[in-house]
């Protein structure tokens, strides 16, 4: 009856030390979960913002803005302009 007693305890304390392991195991990935999940949101608003930055960059007044900038003539100037 002891010996039986004892390999049962040792399968106790195995299936203790697993279930254990297992919990420290979750704790580490659920941190590793909330600091993903934090850098997923920074990296979405980031997005957002270039997003927008990148639209008003090529709306068609900016670019347009841009090229008299740089010596365009608008078609309508130029062809009185003669």
């Amino acid at each position: 009856m002891k010996s039986v007693a004892v390999r049962w305890g040792y399968v106790y304390l195995m299936m203790l030390i697993i279930v254990v392991g297992i919990g420290f195991v979750a704790q580490k990935e659920r941190r590793q979960l909330s600091a993903y999940k934090e850098q997923y949101e920074q990296l979405e608003q980031e997005r957002v913002r270039l997003s927008i930055d990148y639209q008003k960059r090529l709306s068609d007044r900016a670019v347009a803005r841009w090229a008299e900038d740089h010596g365009m003539i608008p078609l309508s100037k130029g062809r009185w302009a003669e």
